[in-house]
């Protein structure tokens, strides 16, 4: 049994790009301004400097897709917010290029068609994640775990592709279209392939990594760094990834991301058995490092202002049953809760 406090909160939009936005601002405009006031927290930025920043973002992502703009312009006016700070939220991991925070642990299994991650960020996020489904007017629909106004993160659609993420690092300003931005866009692709010829058009400008895969066992590992761009080779089978880049080992900086490496080395120890579902949420599970573990229990962040930091929730996703599974927070004895698409 999963009570309502171990349950994020569940959102469905549909319609064209205007209405889901609308939907989506009017329905979680207290929610949006508790992200935006967290972020600008952190940002360090003055207002006049963000909504510079964030002007430059909208431009790239009208270029890039304007339905995307004009479901961000319909957040906006919906939450009654200027619409430079919904382009800045959805901007806001290239924004924050500057803070290192112990991060997440993705892992994908095609033998298993098993797609799944923990995502670490602040305890502040865990009362305002939402799990959105969407139904646009034409392709699949989509199922996402993210933050208000946010318009796309890790999540599956009903073709069964699924993506997950993990933030990297550059040196370098970031200036091209906005990761979560490309989670969003890589949810309405239905095979591996689209999804490549996305990603060979706008994959610069991010620190990112992206793991996708499909129902069909196929996967995809790709580290963005500025203007460098990496894929990274099944092992077995299997992709795993945290917060170093496993591509160009001089591309990483020291100590960019506490316990990325313990958390990989880890990782590969429990999936020495096998990479079933089982034994990937053991993995997830797992806290056998303090607070160097994959399922990191909240504890206090260097970065002013941010907070606790840990593992906010465990996703888990059957790509050929098209079956998610989550669990809120970082606590292992926690229960799942199942949705399907």
């Amino acid at each position: 049994m999963i009570s309502a406090n171990d349950a994020f909160p569940e959102l469905r939009l549909h319609g064209s790009p205007r209405e889901i936005g609308w939907q989506h601002g009017e329905q979680l405009r207290e929610q949006i301004a508790c992200t935006l006031d967290y972020y600008r927290c952190i940002f360090g930025l003055g207002e006049a400097q963000l909504k510079e920043r964030a002007e430059a973002f909208a431009r790239i992502i009208g270029d890039f897709e304007p339905a995307f703009a004009q479901e961000i312009e319909a957040i906006a006016e919906a939450a009654n917010l200027d619409s430079r700070f919904i382009y800045a939220l959805n901007s806001r991991s290239e924004i924050l290029n500057n803070i290192s925070i112990a991060e997440c642990t993705a892992v994908a299994s095609s033998a298993g068609k098993i797609l799944a991650q923990n995502w670490d960020w602040s305890e502040a996020l865990e009362e305002l994640v939402v799990l959105i489904t969407i139904e646009p007017q034409q392709g699949p629909r989509i199922l996402t775990l993210t933050e208000p106004g946010i318009i796309g993160k890790i999540g599956m659609n009903s073709a069964g592709l699924g993506v997950c993420l993990n933030i990297l690092k550059s040196e370098r300003r970031l200036l091209g279209l906005p990761v979560h931005v490309l989670l969003r866009a890589i949810l309405h692709c239905e095979t591996i392939a689209q999804v490549r010829e996305l990603v060979g058009r706008v994959c610069v400008g991010k620190a990112s990594h992206i793991l996708v895969a499909d129902a069909m066992g196929e996967s995809l590992s790709m580290e963005f760094c500025a203007e460098e761009t990496l894929e990274i080779e099944p092992e077995d089978g299997v992709l795993l990834h945290t917060n170093h880049y496993l591509g160009r080992e001089s591309l990483n900086t020291e100590e960019a991301f506490p316990s990325t490496r313990e958390r990989h080395a880890r990782a590969i120890q429990i999936l020495r058995g096998g990479a079933s579902q089982e034994r990937i949420e053991e993995v997830l599970a797992d806290q056998t490092q303090a607070e160097m573990s994959i399922c990191r229990p909240y504890s206090p962040s260097d970065t002013p202002g941010f907070g606790n930091v840990g593992s906010v929730f465990t996703v888990i996703m059957a790509l050929q049953e098209r079956q998610m599974v989550v669990r809120r927070g970082p606590r292992p004895d926690a229960g799942f809760r199942q949705f399907r698409l």
